[in-house]
């Protein structure tokens, strides 16, 4: 039985871990594995012990997580805090249903379908359908998978190994969903070809056209095109216009993985990035990275009404999808029950957190937090761009920075870049995290932080570069 007197040293353990935010705590590296597990008690006991005993293992748990929202926190595409998100998980855990019959899942089935209607409509498309999914990967494979079926609908009964030799393309710097993507629907890694990309990290719409004449001369058939909305390292927006033309005469399935970078839809300053979405046939979205919900938060849209269920319907559900409640494959209906139209069964709900978060800020809230995250990127890229000991590798188009640590000797440039990541960590400072661009290995700073203000930019450079400074003198 729930009582809320359980769960207030719980609630006062959360108010301390979270008080990380505002920088009342150093942000450190984890100890190594065989230390951390000699410091705690992890095994699963024969008797059990009530829930106010928890308490020490819950303090346990809490000391040892990283703290991401932290103000310096930079590391992933996501981070920082948002109560109404919190208190949206909470809810859904207390409630504790799935998404996959509206008889399980009433308002959070309407809720769901209300955010899918005005994410898609922000996307350009009209009478759309989509669906929350496990992430970004997942709703990569679930657009492939859609593609594949609108190609060849055959496939889904009779299989590959009689069909022709599907080709799908994706630029070099694409997320690495695809290649399992194209793994797990049995297309094999080969048949993802990487598009080039040009200086910026942009997809050569040139170098498209020419890998799809090269496919139809080996009598493949291409059948998918996938741009990105924020490349992982650089945050390169792709060319949707060309590369959505190309797909329309080529009659191949444009996809855009906006997992990182959809969310400037939300800002009308920023979203002229996201010109020519309107064209393509889905779109990923991952709202637990730009938008800060907790994970998982993460959208697919299709602007075709029909394409989830007709590729993802399966015989042998009338136990759990009944026919009253759900349309017929091939139906344009809106769906009642979410189920039959995914690759999911069991799905939890993770649309109650971001609707709260959205009545909590509205469009506007939404417009100001994506404008700012630029306020903060364009203040960082003046910083390296005015010391004559930073470089910016690549231009800044969105909110990633990639830059360097300019040392005496070039040859130690790589290496500085470990180590002085490594010492911003150890000290509490920052956590930042590294990539190669160009051959070289750069710091790639991310902001997307709803934590993170003008002065952390500021005191994360002045410890940047007094580390490197320091290290570069011991490396001599």
């Amino acid at each position: 039985m729930f009582k809320a007197s359980d769960y207030y040293e719980l609630l006062q353990q959360l108010e301390d871990f979270l008080a990380a935010a505002d920088g009342s705590g150093p942000l450190k590296p984890p100890l190594a594995p065989v230390a951390l597990k000699s410091q705690l008690s992890l095994d699963l006991p024969d008797a059990g012990k009530p829930i106010k005993d928890l308490q020490t293992d819950i303090a346990h748990y809490l000391n040892n997580a990283l703290k991401t929202a932290h103000h310096s926190y930079f590391n992933q595409l996501w981070g920082g805090f948002n109560a109404a998100c919190f208190m949206g998980d909470v809810i859904t855990s207390a409630a504790n249903t799935s998404m996959y019959t509206y008889e399980v899942a009433p308002i959070a089935t309407l809720i769901e379908q209300t955010l899918i209607a005005k994410m898609s409509d922000l996307v350009g498309f009209e009478a759309a359908e989509g669906q929350f999914t496990t992430g970004g990967s997942n709703g990569n494979l679930m657009a492939m998978a859609i593609a594949r079926h609108q190609a060849l609908p055959a496939i889904k009964r009779s299989g590959m190994a009689n069909g022709p030799r599907l080709i799908a393309f994706v630029s070099e710097e694409a997320h690495y969903s695809f290649d399992k993507a194209a793994h797990l629907l049995g297309l094999g890694t080969e048949q993802l070809w990487k598009v080039p990309t040009d200086s910026a990290g942009k997809m050569s719409s040139k170098a498209l056209a020419e890998l799809i004449d090269k496919a139809h001369a080996q009598g493949a058939v291409p059948f998918f095109v996938a741009g990105t909305a924020g490349t992982t390292v650089r945050g390169a927006y792709d060319p949707f216009e060309e590369i959505g033309a190309i797909a329309r005469e080529q009659n191949l399935w444009f996809h855009i993985d906006g997992a990182w970078g959809a969310s400037v839809l939300l800002s009308p300053t920023h979203r002229h990035l996201m010109n020519g979405a309107n064209l393509a046939d889905s779109v990923v979205w991952d709202a637990h990275k730009m938008m800060g919900m907790t994970l998982m938060c993460s959208l697919l849209l299709v602007k075709q009404r029909g394409q989830m269920l007709n590729t993802f319907s399966a015989s042998g559900t009338d136990y759990l999808f009944h026919a009253e409640a759900a349309p017929m494959a091939g139906s344009t209906e809106a769906p009642t029950d979410f189920g039959p139209a995914t690759m999911h069964c069991g799905r939890r709900v993770d649309a109650l957190k971001l609707w709260l978060v959205w009545r909590h800020l509205g469009d506007r809230g939404w417009e100001a937090l994506i404008d700012s995250y630029f306020e903060l990127a364009s203040q960082a890229e003046a910083i390296i761009q005015a010391h004559p000991l930073l470089e910016l590798v690549s231009a800044r188009e969105s909110v990633n920075l990639c830059f360097r640590y300019l040392p005496q000797n070039r040859q130690h440039a790589d290496r500085l870049t470990l180590s002085v990541r490594q010492a911003l960590w150890e000290s509490g400072t920052a956590m930042v995290n590294y990539a190669q661009v160009e051959e070289k290995t750069i710091f790639r700073l991310v902001i997307c932080n709803n934590q993170t203000r003008s002065k952390d930019i500021d005191q994360f450079f002045e410890a940047l570069v007094a580390i490197a400074q320091r290290l570069e003198q011991e490396m001599r």
